[in-house]
C-alpha cells in the first residue's frame, strides 16, 4: 500500500542521490512525478492542464484532478540504478545455485544470442557469449552484446542465467554493471538480492 503522504513529502523534499540506498516505492513515485512536470514544462506544456505535480491529487491532495499514469512509476526509465557491485560480493552471491553441464550452458547462451543478437555482426556462439558473461572486463563490442541481451530478454530468463547458464549472482551483477544496463525491471530483479557490505559506510 502506497503512503500518499510520503509521496507528497518526497515530491517537495527529494532525498539526496545515494547509490548505497534502495529508494522506497514512494520515492520512485515522487521522482517520476517531478520528471513528468519537468518534461511537460520543457515541451511547452502546462502541468495544470495535465494534472501534474501539485495540480493533481497525488501531490496536491483531495479536490484536485486524479493523476493517471500510463506506466508504472516503479519501472519507469531511469527509475532505478543497480546497487554497487560490492553488495553482491559475498560468499552466497558468489556461489552457484546450479552446475549445469557444458552443453546445457552452451545451448542456453546460444538461445540468448539467437533470440536477442540476430542481425548483429559477428554474433557470438553460445560458448563465446557464456565466456563474455563470466569475464571481468568487456570490450566495447562485448558490452554492446550483453547490453542488448539484457535489454531484450524476457524477465523469465533472468533466473535462468543462474539455473541454466551456471552463473553466480555476482557474475550477473558484474555483467549488468559492465554493460551499463539500466532496464528498470532487470535492475529491480537484481537489487532484490543485494546485501549491504558489513563495516562503516564511506564518509562515516
Amino acid at each position: 500500500m502506497l503512503d500518499i503522504g510520503k509521496i507528497r513529502h518526497f515530491y517537495f523534499n527529494p532525498p539526496p542521490d545515494d547509490p548505497e540506498r534502495l529508494p522506497s516505492r514512494e520515492e520512485l513515485y515522487a521522482r517520476e512525478e517531478r520528471r513528468a512536470v519537468e518534461r511537460c514544462l520543457s515541451s511547452g506544456g502546462d502541468p495544470r492542464e495535465k494534472a501534474l505535480g501539485e495540480h493533481g491529487s497525488l501531490v496536491g491532495g483531495p479536490g484536485k484532478p486524479p493523476r493517471r499514469f500510463t506506466w508504472d512509476p516503479e519501472f519507469a526509465p531511469r527509475s532505478r540504478t543497480p546497487l554497487p557491485l560490492t553488495w553482491f560480493d559475498n560468499p552466497r552471491a558468489r556461489s552457484r545455485v546450479s552446475n549445469p553441464d557444458r552443453d546445457e550452458v552452451r545451448v542456453f547462451f546460444a538461445h540468448l544470442a539467437g533470440s536477442h543478437l540476430a542481425g548483429m555482426p559477428n554474433r557470438p556462439t553460445g560458448a563465446a557469449l557464456a565466456r563474455t558473461f563470466r569475464s571481468p572486463r568487456f570490450t566495447p563490442a562485448e558490452r554492446d552484446r550483453v547490453w542488448h541481451v539484457f535489454a531484450c530478454m524476457p524477465l523469465s530468463d533472468l533466473p535462468r542465467l543462474l539455473s541454466r547458464g551456471g552463473l553466480s549472482l555476482y557474475e550477473v551483477a558484474r555483467a549488468i554493471h559492465l554493460s551499463r544496463t539500466l532496464r528498470p525491471h532487470v535492475i529491480a530483479w537484481l537489487n532484490n538480492f543485494g546485501v549491504r557490505p558489513e563495516g562503516p559506510r564511506p564518509g562515516t
